[in-house]
Order: C-alpha cells, then structure tokens, then sequence
C-alpha cells in the first residue's frame, strides 16, 4: 500500500472515530503527525519517481508529470474533505445546544483536536503549493497593483499566528512605490511564509518581524527581517531545499513540515522576482526580494 493511500486511510479512520465519539484526544497529536510523515514520504517518493523518469531514454515525461500533478491535487482535495468533517464535528461538540456546557477538560481537548486538525490542513495546502510549482502549473494572473495592498493581504492572513504566539509584526510602507504588474495574493503568499518563519523563530517575549519597502530606481525592494536565533552559514547553504529543518532546538520545538521557504522561493521566482537572504546566529535574519515595477 502507498503512503498517500495510508494517510488516506489513517485520515479515514479518524473521521469514523469522531463520527463514533472514538477520537482520544491523547492520542490525536501523534496521529496527526504520523499522518504528515506519510504524505511528507509521498512526496518524497513522487519527486522520485518525476527524477527517474526524466531521465530514462524515450517516453513522454511531460504526460508523466502532468498524470502526477493531477494525482497529487485529486489525492489533496480527498484527504481534505474529511478533515472539514473532523473540524465541523469538533464546532458541533463545542457548541452548548449539542448538549450543553463542557468540562474545562473537554474543552482543552476539543482544542487540541481542531489545533491537529488545522495543521493537517496548512500542511496538505503547502503540499498542494509546492506541487504546483515545482511542476510549473501555478494559475498566475497578473494585474496592476499597489505593494501596500498586497502587504495588506499578508498583514490579514498572518494576524492569527501572531496573537497565537504573542510577537509583533510591523509594517513600513512608504508612499509612492513603482507600481507592478504582479499576482498580488501569489506574493502575499510568500509574504506569510517568511513572516510566519520569522515569528516563529523569535524571542517570545520581544519578538518582532518588520515588513518594509523602498524604490530603487523602477524597483520596489521588499525586505523581510526578524529578531529571531539567526541561522549558521550550513543552514543558508541549504535553504529552500524540500523538508530541510535546521538542527537547532529551537527550530525542532514546532513541528513544521520543511516547505514554507521553499514554497516562498518558489512563488517568487514564478513571479520573476529576486530573493536573496542575510543572517547571522543570535543577530536575526533579513529576506531582500526585488521585482521590477512597470515601465
């Protein structure tokens, strides 16, 4: 049996025990995380198989890719349908007209219940990303736009993480950018995905990302920093490969997947802009990325 058919399964089973009343809220975190490894060794086992067959003699791997990005966005939206089930049900439990008022101790669980669940959720939409690009096929629709809007759309998306985790995010945005030519919620996407490793990797108690911008000539220059535990000249070496974490405590304490920089490398090449990174460990780091404004 596959590894995607295995998360599939796993997936499947738990949607049955919430249907049931049969989910152990002890036991979800694993779960949960046994679930990410499968779909995290599909990946791996699809890339794969993508490289061997580019480089076998004769043969049509372009229909070969293209079979298995449709494979994995079908394999996706399935694993996807029942987690919306497991997080309804969780909604449902925590509202009184079910059955009155919870337990401080219920409560915490159904909490833990829809944290899980929310990650398998960003992690199969970072899935989805990541196979979008590497693959080529990510919808891109241009339009003219203003950065301080698409800073704004970041700004939305990534205000849950920051109250979760009690840090700042601030923003210095000047008037009068060059306006671009740009997939606007494509570049927010990666956006988040620097501040959201940025925030995560920051003092708890001081912790600040800073989003600012400037012109250079008929550029706007995007620039990313943080206060955070900086990274070694080994980390940057290998940044943005596919599930590369840093082996620092820090890093290891959250357990992300490996596919948020290389999702905002990605996103940012395909939208033809540069990305170049500075850190030092214990002094933060800061993200520059540069496109061209319109002409």
């Amino acid at each position: 049996m596959s590894n995607l058919q295995a998360a599939k399964d796993a997936i499947a089973q738990l949607l049955a025990d919430a249907k049931t009343g049969n989910i152990i809220p002890i036991r979800l975190p694993a779960q949960i995380e046994a679930i990410q490894a499968l779909v995290e060794e599909a990946e791996e086992a699809h890339d794969e198989e993508i490289r061997a067959l580019k480089n076998r003699p004769g043969g049509d791997a372009g229909d070969i890719v293209e079979d298995m990005v449709e494979f994995v966005r079908v394999a996706v939206h399935d694993l996807k349908n029942p987690l919306a089930s497991i997080k309804g049900y969780g909604d449902l439990l925590n509202n009184p007209a079910m059955g009155g008022e919870l337990t401080d101790m219920q409560k915490q669980l159904l909490k833990v219940i829809r944290s899980n669940t929310h990650r398998m959720e960003s992690l199969l939409s970072d899935v989805s990303t990541i196979n979008k690009i590497r693959a080529g096929v990510l919808n891109i629709q241009p339009k003219i736009d203003m950065f301080k809007n698409i800073a704004g759309l970041a700004e939305k998306s990534a205000q849950p993480l920051v109250k979760e985790l009690g840090r700042e995010l601030a923003f210095d945005i000047p008037q009068g950018l060059p306006i671009m030519e740009i997939d606007g919620a494509w570049l927010a996407e990666a956006l988040v995905k620097l501040i959201e490793n940025g925030l995560r990797y920051s003092p708890e108690d001081t912790g600040k990302v800073t989003i600012s911008a400037h012109a250079d000539g008929n550029n706007v220059v995007i620039q990313v920093s943080d206060n955070g535990i900086g990274m070694s000249e080994a980390t940057l070496n290998r940044l943005g490969e596919m599930f590369f974490r840093a082996d620092d405590e820090a890093v290891r304490a959250y357990k992300g997947s490996g596919l948020g920089i290389p999702i905002a490398y990605g996103l940012i090449e395909g939208l033809d802009g540069q990305i170049s990174v500075e850190s030092e460990l214990g002094a933060g780091t800061t993200f520059t990325i540069v496109f061209s404004g319109m002409t």
